[in-house]
C-alpha cells in the first residue's frame, strides 16, 4: 500500500511539473495592433458676409486646404488666399478619398470629378480629373442624393424629374482613368393620391450588412417648400445590382414626419450614420405643439423599418441638423435651440454641439475648459468631421460687422477619452461653413 502511495505521489509531482513547464512555455497574448493613422488634408470652406449652403449665399465662397488643425498650426487666412469657388462650384459635394464629385454651378451639362492641390507657387488650385455628360437623366446643381456601393467604385445618384413627379437614378463607375455612366432609369414609384410631388432628392444610403440601398424620400401636397404636418416620409429598399425597388413603405407620422434633409441629400450635412453593429440611424423631425423638433430614429440591423420604441433625441430644444457616430455608442449632434430667438434664420446663433449616449438618449454639450462651446450661426453647415479617433469641431466667426468679428476656432474632441483641446483659428470676417477631411496626396 505504501508503494502505491509513493507511486501516486510521484505521478502527481510529475504531472504538476509538466503543467508548470507548459505554462512557462506559453507565449504572452500579443497586444492588438493599433489602427493605422491615415494622413488627411483638411479643406476649410468659408463664405463672405453671411453663411452659405443650399444656394443661400452669392457673396463669395472660398476654400483652403491645410495639413493639420492643431493649435501649433498658423492661423488660416482667407484674405487674398485660397480658392474662390463662387461662380464655378458648389459648397455641396460628394467626397471620397482626395476627390470631389458634383454637378457644378458652371454650365457643363454633366458631372465632374476634381481635387484640390497646390501649384508650383504653393497656392491652392483645382484640378478637374474627369467629366461625363448626362444621358437621358439630368440633374441640377445640389439637387440629388447619393451612395457608394460596396466596391467603393460605383456611385449611385438619385433625384427627381418631370416637376418632381418622377424619381430618376444613375449609376456611375469611377476609376483612376475617369468616370462613366453604367446605367440609368426611373423608379416605378408614383406620387400617391392626395399628393402632387416628391422631395427634390431625398436621402440615400447603402447598408453593408444586407447589401441594400435605403432611399428615404417625401411626398408633398405641392412642390416647393415642404410642411412636416402635411408631408409623408417613405422608405424604398432597392437592390443595388438591378436597381429594382423591393419594397416601398410609408413611415407613420408619429415615428417621423420628415427627414432632416430632403432636398439636397448629404452633399453638405451628415444626417445618416451607422454603429459597429450596422444599425442605421436617421435624423428627422416631428411636430411638437406646432413647432418642428428633431428626432433620431434607428433601423436595427436585420430589420427594414424603424424601431417605434427607440428615439435617440428625446426632449429636443429644436431641430436636429447633423449626426456623426463617434464609437462606443456615442454620437456627435449639431442641433438648434429655438428658445434663443423669435424668428430663425440661416445666421441665427442658436446651433450647438452635443454628445449623445445612444443607449440612454441623454446628451451633454461639448465643453472646453468646463465651458460649453458657443452657439453658432449656420443652419446649413457641416463644421465637424470625425477621423483617426478624433472629432474636429468648428465654432464661431459670425458677425454683423468687421469690428465685432471673432476668430472661428477648431476644437478637437478625443473620441476615447472625451477630452477637448483647442485647435487652430481661422481669420476673422468670414462665416465658417464646412470642414472636410480629404486623403493627403
Amino acid at each position: 500500500m505504501k508503494e502505491i502511495k509513493k507511486l501516486f505521489v510521484a505521478l502527481t509531482i510529475a504531472m504538476v511539473s509538466m503543467m508548470a513547464m507548459a505554462v512557462s512555455c506559453e507565449q504572452p497574448e500579443p497586444e492588438p495592433e493599433p489602427e493605422p493613422v491615415k494622413e488627411y488634408n483638411f479643406d476649410l470652406f468659408v463664405c463672405a458676409v453671411k453663411h452659405g449652403g443650399m444656394s443661400k449665399n452669392k457673396n463669395g465662397t472660398y476654400v483652403r486646404s491645410v495639413p493639420a488643425l492643431t493649435a501649433d498650426q498658423p492661423r488660416v487666412e482667407f484674405t487674398g488666399k485660397g480658392i474662390d469657388i463662387t461662380e464655378d462650384y458648389t459648397l455641396e459635394s460628394i467626397t471620397k478619398g482626395k476627390y470631389y464629385y458634383q454637378v457644378p454651378q458652371k454650365a457643363t451639362g454633366g458631372f465632374v470629378k476634381f481635387h484640390i492641390t497646390k501649384n508650383a507657387a504653393g497656392e491652392e488650385t483645382i484640378v478637374e480629373d474627369s467629366e461625363i455628360p448626362f444621358k437621358d437623366n439630368t440633374y441640377s446643381a445640389r439637387k440629388y442624393t447619393h451612395a457608394w456601393l460596396a466596391d467603393g467604385k460605383t456611385l449611385v445618384i438619385i433625384g427627381t424629374a418631370n416637376s418632381a413627379k418622377q424619381i430618376i437614378w444613375t449609376k456611375i463607375a469611377d476609376s483612376d482613368a475617369g468616370m462613366s455612366i453604367l446605367s440609368e432609369g426611373t423608379f416605378d414609384i408614383s406620387v400617391p393620391t392626395g399628393f402632387s410631388a416628391f422631395s427634390t432628392s431625398g436621402l440615400l444610403t447603402y447598408r453593408a450588412s444586407d447589401q441594400k440601398l435605403y432611399y428615404f424620400y417625401l411626398t408633398k401636397p405641392k412642390s416647393g417648400q415642404s410642411d412636416a404636418t402635411t408631408s409623408k416620409t417613405w422608405i424604398a429598399i432597392i437592390d443595388p445590382t438591378t436597381m429594382a425597388v423591393e419594397s416601398n413603405t410609408e413611415v407613420p407620422g408619429d415615428i417621423m414626419e420628415e427627414t432632416a434633409g430632403s432636398a439636397y441629400g448629404e452633399l453638405m450635412q451628415n444626417m445618416i450614420m451607422y454603429d459597429e453593429a450596422d444599425n442605421l440611424y436617421l435624423s428627422g423631425l416631428i411636430t411638437v405643439n406646432g413647432t418642428e423638433m428633431g428626432i433620431l430614429r434607428r433601423i436595427p440591423a436585420g430589420q427594414k423599418t424603424f424601431d417605434p420604441s427607440w428615439n435617440g433625441f428625446p426632449n429636443p430644444e429644436g431641430k436636429l441638423l447633423t449626426i456623426q457616430y463617434l464609437g462606443d455608442g456615442r454620437a456627435l449632434s449639431y442641433s438648434q435651440n429655438n428658445s434663443l430667438v423669435e424668428k430663425l434664420t440661416i445666421d441665427s446663433k442658436v446651433n450647438f454641439y452635443s454628445i449623445i449616449n445612444l443607449s440612454t438618449g441623454t446628451r451633454m454639450r461639448v465643453k472646453f475648459d468646463g465651458t460649453d462651446l458657443q452657439y453658432c450661426g449656420g443652419r446649413f453647415s457641416q463644421r465637424s468631421v470625425v477621423v483617426n479617433g478624433k472629432a474636429y469641431i468648428g465654432v464661431g466667426g459670425e458677425t454683423e460687422g468687421e469690428a465685432e468679428a471673432t476668430y472661428p476656432t477648431i476644437y478637437i474632441y478625443d473620441c476615447k477619452t472625451g477630452s477637448v483641446e483647442k485647435g487652430v483659428e481661422l481669420s476673422k470676417g468670414f462665416c465658417f461653413d464646412i470642414i472636410r477631411a480629404m486623403d493627403a496626396e
